[in-house]
């Protein structure tokens, strides 16, 4: 989405299926926003640390190959870099209430339990970036 500014506004996916991805990426292109998608947590990372790349949110499972969602998700809360504030959405099949407890903790602003429709993806969405408006 864009603001009076021309701000285009931008996601970050991290997920390992490629359908889930192209159902996210779907959501948030209508929602008005910029996407990148990525596989797995190591590729996350060196996103997120890239100077190439700034985002708004990043939409981020818990279950990847590799380094985990979680994983990533502390990797960012901890490290001091331009994204420790970076409004990240759990979106999980874990859905468990010590889950959602973990990933909350750890610095998640928004737990999305799978499978979830396209209505509660953007009020994820809303209640993460308060300000901004989407279509």
């Amino acid at each position: 989405m864009t603001d009076f500014e021309n701000k285009v506004y931008s996601a970050l996916i991290v997920d390992d299926d490629e359908i889930n991805l192209e159902i996210l990426s779907d959501y948030l292109e209508a929602a008005g926003l910029a996407v990148m998608t990525v596989v797995d947590g190591e590729s996350a990372i060196k996103v997120l640390n890239s100077q190439d790349y700034q985002f708004d949110v990043m939409f981020l499972d818990w279950m990847l190959s590799g380094i985990s969602g979680l994983e990533v998700l502390k990797h960012v809360r901890t490290a001091n870099t331009k994204n420790v504030d970076l409004p990240i959405i759990m979106q999980t099949a874990k859905a468990s209430d010590i889950d959602r407890r973990n990933g909350l903790e750890a610095g998640a602003d928004y737990y999305l339990s799978k499978p979830f429709d396209e209505s509660a993806f953007l009020l994820a969405l809303q209640v993460t970036l308060p300000t901004i408006s989407f279509t």
